[in-house]
């Protein structure tokens, strides 16, 4: 099966597919946070993205609600692979690498060991990597935004 990670579901965060997903099961916050050693308090703010979860606690998440990190995320199954990147982003990830040697050798050394992951680790990875830069990208906007308003 091939997932093409450029079709998410925009109009919904993570944690509305999460909240979606605990409906569909007739679970409470109260249920799911008993399931995961968490507060209700804790699962309300994951679903209202206050707080985004953790790799980890995505997987979790997915036990819990017996569906795949991948539905968690809004990943919808297309029958095509996935693209390349486009210039842009290799431009982007170029420079981020020339700007920051530690970046480069983290990089590097992330290629190197590559060929030991088995697909949990490629998906762990990739569900980690989205979450960090869908939070960093809401983080610049809410800074932007603010920004504009001072």
């Amino acid at each position: 099966m091939k997932y093409n990670t450029e079709e998410i579901r925009l109009e919904r965060s993570i944690g509305a597919n999460i909240r979606a997903r605990r409906l569909e099961l007739r679970m409470n916050q109260e249920e799911l946070a008993k399931k995961l050693g968490l507060t209700q308090a804790n699962v309300s703010r994951i679903e209202s993205n206050t707080k985004g979860p953790s790799a980890e606690m995505l997987i979790a998440l997915s036990d819990a609600l017996s569906c795949d990190v991948r539905e968690l995320l809004g990943i919808k199954e297309t029958g095509e692979p996935a693209r390349d990147l486009d210039a842009e982003a290799k431009s982007a990830i170029l420079n981020a690498i020339k700007n920051d040697p530690q970046l480069g050798l983290c990089l590097r050394n992330f290629a190197r060991e590559s060929g030991l992951f088995e697909d949990e680790d490629w998906k762990f990875t990739a569900a980690y990597l989205k979450l960090t830069l869908g939070h960093v990208s809401e983080v610049i906007k809410a800074r932007n935004f603010r920004n504009l308003g001072a």
